[in-house]
């Protein structure tokens, strides 16, 4: 599985030429892709002699959005990386990125750990100069091994996708010029998406930081930052930074059974990981199916009636407590792509829906305060 690294550069060669070096002593199955943004010094005439680099030559500085589309519209592999070229990589760094990246297929984007980054990613380090980085990333790295954390943001420094992610949520939106908010933008649509961010805590990366920045005087910088946090904001209808961290919408698990012992571990481990409580009536089971049930949640209620009863159904409604209700049979597995639409939901909604459909088997959320509602195909013999 090829892997493609995308760099922009704008001047700074001494900082392109340890990057390549590290990712050269580093990494492989890639393939190397650097756009330059304009570059004056002798960047281009160093990265036209490097056999492995297919390069991208922009006659002026386009952006960080625009050069990243543009190392996306030209990548061949599985993956796309993208790297900033103020960087140094670090043994088993990208091994260790696509092991979390691969662990589930609802994992979008994953991003390593720095010294230098706001949100999730910096850490505190110990070496002064990079003769001690690879020493301090050993020892972290088997400390942390198999180690990641579940995020709502990751930082364009150095940010891995799968392509087909990238495919259905589409590149860096270019509105943001130069720089800045595009990964908040990128990670929003993922997560909008249903898929997660991890940071994967044994892959370690050196960062100078804003290097391709350095141009700019502090109050172009400010600048930027504040026109292009608008930007997001008219674009998204709220800040970005509100929308990426704002709680989720809770849901509720209500489910009718009767001697379903052969079918409901299976049709409970489908969903159980992306609700927020399970509500269990059994309507008189003679096999395990209590007991079961009692394994998944302390929410377990009897009544005595028929498939057609619509007391059942009120009953688990009305002991639910959650904003939203979902309703699974008891011989029914979510399936996959349900499951990531309904965490792409509990992240995007406001909590003001009466409805939303995960798929077209009827699947689908209920507003709790709306009142009890089935989906349509239970609605036969069961007058509400």
């Amino acid at each position: 599985m090829t892997t493609s690294i995308v760099i922009l550069t704008h001047n700074q060669l001494p900082l392109t030429y340890k990057c390549l070096q590290s990712i050269r002593q580093h990494t492989e199955d890639y393939e190397l892709i650097v756009v330059d943004n304009g570059s004056t010094d002798n960047t281009l005439a160093y990265l036209r002699q490097q056999p492995d680099v297919i390069l991208i030559e922009n006659e002026k500085n386009l952006g960080f959005a625009k050069g990243c589309n543009q190392g996306i519209e030209l990548s061949k592999g599985e993956n796309v990386l993208f790297l900033n070229n103020d960087t140094v990589v670090t043994e088993y760094w990208l091994e260790n990125l696509l092991r979390v990246l691969y662990e589930n297929e609802r994992v979008g984007m994953v991003g390593p750990v720095t010294n230098n980054s706001s949100g999730h990613q910096i850490i505190p380090v110990t070496y002064s100069d990079l003769s001690g980085l690879d020493a301090f990333a050993q020892l972290h790295c088997e400390e942390n091994a198999g180690c990641y954390t579940e995020v709502r943001r990751l930082i364009g420094f150095c940010l891995l996708a799968k392509r087909s992610v990238l495919d259905e949520i589409g590149g860096f939106d270019e509105l943001y010029g130069l720089g800045n908010f595009e990964d908040d933008d990128l990670c929003l649509r993922a997560l909008r998406a249903g898929y997660s961010l991890r940071v994967v805590n044994d892959s370690f990366i050196h960062h100078v930081g804003h290097a391709t920045m350095l141009h700019l005087q502090d109050a172009d910088l400010t600048t930027l930052l504040k026109v292009n946090r608008e930007k997001a904001a008219a674009k998204w209808g709220n800040d970005i930074h509100h929308l990426l961290y704002k709680p989720e919408i809770t849901v509720s698990l209500c489910m009718i059974t009767r001697d379903a012992e052969q079918t409901l571990r299976q049709s409970l481990d489908s969903i159980m990981d992306d609700v927020d409580e399970i509500v269990i009536v059994d309507m008189g089971s003679s096999d395990k199916t209590v007991e079961i049930a009692h394994y998944y949640t302390p929410f377990v209620h009897s009544l005595v009636g028929n498939s057609h009863d619509i007391r059942p159904y009120r009953h688990a409604f009305e002991m639910a407590t959650k904003e939203y209700v979902i309703w699974l049979k008891q011989d029914e597995a979510a399936d996959t792509e349900s499951l990531r639409k309904l965490s792409g939901l509990k992240f995007s909604m406001d909590g003001s829906q009466d409805i939303a459909t995960l798929s077209d088997k009827g699947l689908a959320i209920f507003r709790r305060a709306a009142g009890l509602r089935l989906p349509d195909e239970w609605r036969e013999g069961a007058e509400l």
